[in-house]
């Protein structure tokens, strides 16, 4: 499982390279008019994702419906990420 210090160290180091000079912490939003993150570095962060998901073995979809859904968002917060990512993680091994 991921736990959220570890997901904010993903989004700061993604954001590092992308010489975004953003605060991140737990109640950063990543979508939205305050959101810490423009569009290139949020899909930059999907795919860091998306690699970070290969050592747990499985395939983090980030393209579903509710991950678009703008109601319920996975990229609200970081909480709500890494609470997406587990909840991907214990439905791959559940198969």
């Amino acid at each position: 499982m991921l736990d959220l210090k570890e997901l904010i160290l993903i989004v700061k180091q993604v954001c590092i390279d992308n010489n975004l000079n953003v605060e991140i912490n737990e109640n950063s939003s990543f979508i939205g008019g305050e959101s810490s993150l423009d569009s290139m570095t949020l899909v930059q962060l999907c795919i860091a994702l998306e690699e970070k998901a290969e050592e747990f073995n499985f395939s983090f979809d980030w393209t579903s419906e509710k991950a678009m859904s703008s109601m319920n968002s996975i990229f609200k917060s970081p909480e709500s990420l890494c609470k997406e990512f587990n909840r991907q993680i214990l439905l791959s091994k559940n198969l």
